[in-house]
């Protein structure tokens, strides 16, 4: 039997669901031990003293015992914070999802996120404060490409590095291209100019420097489909979180996220 470890970490709960008439099982994505699945037992009770700590679109300061392998448990929690603007909008709880979902994958269980957790929860905070999640989706998409092996070079023409001219995505030549050598990829994306700029834009900032905007709709698609093409046709990935946000966003008839 695995030793269990007891320990103080911070955590985003992920998602939840039942395990036994009183108990439910909840997974976090901590910052110290990557994505833990919990048992919390009694949970179901009326009172119960987690409650509020175990909701989803929920960030706490846990203290718990770790299990390397298998089930770990939670003891108490030092603070709590319920995203509660996430927690009452579809659309923002499926860019909230699909985030986590997307951390989830990159991490392995047991993987300390280090500065990851913070874009993360940083991310989500500025979500539920009122900024873009598109565009803050966006950033963390394109941070968390190096984690699955993809990691394009944004900083200029992978050929001469020039980055004054109109660039396009290249899948064969990892990375951009400037208008002066297109014709070396005819398999490039034909992406506007505008989105891939704002790729690169993104890939240098972090959460909190993303203000209000007031960007073209056209770019912010052309820039979810130049993200799209990369984690579907170079990364392999496409969660069930990430259709369920594409449903809504495109109208589609997308069931409401379970809510316990």
């Amino acid at each position: 039997m695995s030793r269990l470890i007891d320990a103080e970490f911070q955590g985003l709960v992920m998602y939840r669901r039942d395990y036994a008439e009183r108990d439910l099982l909840v997974q976090i994505l901590t910052d110290q031990f990557g994505p833990k699945m919990f048992l919390v037992r009694g949970a179901k009770k009326r009172g119960f003293k987690l409650t509020s700590a175990i909701l989803p679109f929920t960030e706490a300061t846990y203290v718990g015992r770790i299990s390397p392998e298998g089930l770990s448990y939670l003891t108490t929690t030092k603070t709590t914070k319920l995203w509660r603007n996430i927690s009452e909008d579809l659309l923002l709880q499926a860019y909230a999802a699909y985030i986590l979902s997307l951390a989830g994958a990159a991490f392995p269980e047991g993987e300390p996120l280090g500065r990851a957790f913070t874009l993360i929860q940083t991310a989500l905070n500025q979500i539920d404060g009122g900024i873009d999640p598109q565009l803050l989706t966006n950033m963390v998409e394109i941070k968390l490409l190096d984690r699955f092996g993809v990691a394009p070079d944004l900083s200029g023409c992978a050929i001469c590095g020039r980055n004054d001219l109109p660039l396009d995505y290249s899948e064969a030549f990892g990375g951009l291209l400037c208008q002066n050598h297109w014709a070396r990829d005819p398999h490039r994306l034909h992406a506007q100019p505008n989105a891939v700029v704002l790729v690169q834009r993104l890939a240098r900032m972090m959460p909190l420097q993303l203000g209000a905007t007031d960007l073209n709709p056209r770019t912010k698609r052309e820039l979810q489909r130049v993200l799209d093409h990369i984690y579907q046709d170079q990364v392999g990935l496409v969660p069930k979180s990430k259709k369920f946000l594409d449903g809504l966003v495109n109208g589609g008839n997308g069931l409401l996220l379970k809510r316990d």
